[in-house]
């Protein structure tokens, strides 16, 4: 009877630990500062916010090339095209390429903005 509890006892001791560094590497591949930004888009899923890499902006997957394209035409950038996961915009002569890729689950999608030309999360 003894040997039995001791069982269970390690088991869900192990469970809880395995539990805890499987989400301690989910937030390292992540990143921590990532992790916020996906709770503060639950909150406000129109949002554009900016990530910890130069010119990555992170958003919400429903609805996100219109949303990209009215936050260009309201900074003033002009849509040329569309190929593929690239959208090519232009203003005053300057060009500039942002490409959309999920990221994480299909919940989410990274804008990578080209030359830094746009603060999209302004």
């Amino acid at each position: 009877m003894k040997k039995t509890w001791k069982i269970v006892i390690a088991s869900v001791i192990a469970f809880f630990l395995v539990s805890i560094i499987a989400a301690a590497i989910f937030i390292n591949n992540i990143g921590y500062h990532n992790i916020k930004l996906i709770t503060e888009l639950n909150k406000n899923s129109n949002q554009i916010l900016k990530m910890e890499k130069e010119g990555d902006y992170l958003t919400k997957a429903n609805a996100q090339n219109e949303r990209l394209i009215k936050k260009m035409m309201n900074e003033g950038w002009n849509f040329i095209d569309q190929e593929g996961a690239g959208y090519f915009f232009e203003k005053n002569g300057q060009e500039t390429i942002i490409t959309v890729k999920q990221m994480w689950s299909r919940h989410y999608v990274v804008y990578r903005v080209t030359n830094d030309a746009i603060n999209l999360s302004e």
